[in-house]
C-alpha cells in the first residue's frame, strides 16, 4: 500500500513545475553556473595593474627601485594620499627629499606607503612594493657588510624553505572547489525536499484534506512511508542531478578544477561514494522535514518551521571551512549533517576512505531510524496530523 501512496504523490509532485523548477533546473543551472565562473573568472590567470603615486620631488633612486617591479604605473602627483583616497591610485609612496644621500650616510630614511587595507587590489600592491623594497633593504645591508670586509653570511645563518603538500595553484582551486561544491550539493537536496514536505503534511491539514485519508482503511505507517519515499525521492532526484552537473562541468567545461580534482582516475568511485551520502542524507532530511511539517497548523507556519533548517544545516560547513581534510576526525564523519561535508571535502581532495564512508552510512542509518521513529510517533497521534 505505501507504493501506491508513494506513486500518487510523486505523480501529483511532478506534475508542478514548481517542483521540476526546484528540484532540476535550478540546481542543474546553478551548479554549471558556478563551476565556469570559478574556473573562467576566479582562477583565471589575470595580470593587474597597480597605480602607485609618488611625490615631484621624490628622490631617484626609489622610483628606479619602484620601476623594477612589474605592473606598476607611477603617477607623480602634489598629493598622493588624495588620489589613493579618490581610488585613482593603489598606493602613496612618501620619503624623505635626500633618500639617497641619508642611505648612503646610514642615516636611516624611512618610507611610508599609504593605502587602503578594505581594497583587495590595493592590499596586494602594498605587499608586493613592501616585499621588493625589503629585497632592497637587504642588498644595501649586504653591500654596506661587504665594504667593511664583513661577510653577509654572518647574518643569514640558515634558511627556511616552504613546501606546500600539493602544487600551490591546485590548492587554491581544490580549496575554492570545496566550498562551493559543499553549498550546492547539500542546499539542492534540502531546497528539492522543503516544498513538498511543506505541502504533504501542513498543506494537507490546512486543505483539510488528511481528515479524508485518514479515514480511508490505509494503515498509518503506509501512507508515512510513502510520504516520506517521495519526499525523499525528490531529495535524492535533486542531489543527483547537482552532482552529475557538477562531475561534467568540471570534467568538460574547465581546465584548472578538471587538473586540480583529478577526477578520472577515481570517477566511480567518486560519484559512487557521493552519491551514497547524497542519498543517505536526503532520506534523513526528509524525515526531520516531516517532524517540523507536522508541528506546523499550515504552509506559513511550515516554512517559518523549515527555514532555520537551511541555517543550522551551514554551521558544520562554516565549522570545517578551515579545517584541512587531513585533520578531519573519525567522530566528523559520526555526526549527522558534518559528515555530508565532511565525505565531500575528503573525496574532493583525493583521499578515498572505506572507513570514513562507513561511518557516513552507519550514522546516517542510525540518525534516519531514529528521526522517522520520532515523525511516525507524532503521525500516530490526532493532534499533530490533524492540528487545531
Amino acid at each position: 500500500m505505501s507504493w501506491y501512496i508513494y506513486k500518487k504523490e510523486m505523480l501529483d509532485a511532478l506534475r508542478d513545475r514548481k517542483t521540476i523548477l526546484l528540484t532540476v533546473l535550478i540546481p542543474v543551472l546553478f551548479n554549471l553556473a558556478l563551476v565556469l565562473f570559478f574556473d573562467r573568472v576566479f582562477l583565471a590567470e589575470k595580470v593587474d595593474t597597480y597605480e602607485v603615486a609618488v611625490q615631484e620631488n621624490t628622490d631617484p633612486q626609489l622610483i628606479d627601485w619602484l620601476e623594477e617591479i612589474d605592473n606598476i604605473d607611477i603617477v607623480v602627483n602634489e598629493e598622493p594620499n588624495v588620489l589613493v583616497e579618490n581610488g585613482e591610485a593603489q598606493v602613496a609612496i612618501q620619503t624623505d627629499v635626500s633618500f639617497s644621500d641619508k642611505l648612503v650616510n646610514h642615516e636611516n630614511p624611512s618610507i611610508t606607503m599609504f593605502f587602503d587595507p578594505a581594497s583587495q587590489k590595493a592590499s596586494t600592491a602594498a605587499d608586493t612594493i613592501n616585499s621588493h623594497l625589503e629585497s632592497k633593504k637587504q642588498q644595501v645591508i649586504t653591500d654596506s657588510l661587504a665594504d667593511q670586509d664583513v661577510d653577509p653570511s654572518l647574518l643569514q645563518p640558515f634558511t627556511i624553505t616552504q613546501e606546500t603538500t600539493s602544487g600551490e595553484d591546485n590548492e587554491m582551486s581544490l580549496y575554492m572547489i570545496t566550498i562551493f561544491a559543499q553549498l550546492i550539493l547539500v542546499l539542492s537536496v534540502i531546497m528539492g525536499e522543503m516544498s513538498i514536505a511543506n505541502d504533504l503534511f501542513a498543506g494537507e491539514k490546512e486543505r483539510k484534506t488528511m481528515e479524508a485519508l485518514l479515514m480511508t482503511p490505509v494503515n498509518r505507517l503506509h501512507i508515512i512511508v510513502g510520504k516520506w519515499l517521495a519526499i525523499s525521492s525528490l531529495g535524492v532526484i535533486s542531489g543527483i542531478f547537482s552532482l552529475l552537473t557538477f562531475v561534467i562541468g568540471v570534467m568538460y567545461f574547465t581546465e584548472k578544477l578538471y587538473e586540480a580534482m583529478n577526477i578520472h582516475e577515481n570517477l566511480s568511485f567518486f560519484v559512487t561514494s557521493l552519491g551514497v551520502g547524497l542519498i543517505l542524507f536526503a532520506v534523513l532530511v526528509a524525515s526531520l522535514l516531516i517532524i517540523f511539517s507536522l508541528i506546523a497548523n499550515t504552509m506559513k507556519e511550515g516554512q517559518n518551521y523549515m527555514a532555520p533548517l537551511s541555517s543550522l544545516a551551514m554551521v558544520p560547513y562554516f565549522l570545517l571551512i578551515s579545517q584541512s581534510p587531513n585533520e578531519l576526525t573519525d567522530m566528523h564523519f559520526l555526526i549527522p549533517f558534518m559528515n555530508i561535508f565532511a565525505l565531500i571535502k575528503q573525496l574532493i581532495y583525493g583521499i578515498y576512505d572505506f572507513q570514513s564512508i562507513l561511518y557516513v552510512i552507519v550514522s546516517s542509518v542510525f540518525f534516519i531510524a531514529l528521526s522517522f521513529g520520532i515523525a511516525y510517533t507524532m503521525f500516530r497521534k490526532s493532534k499533530w496530523v490533524l492540528g487545531k
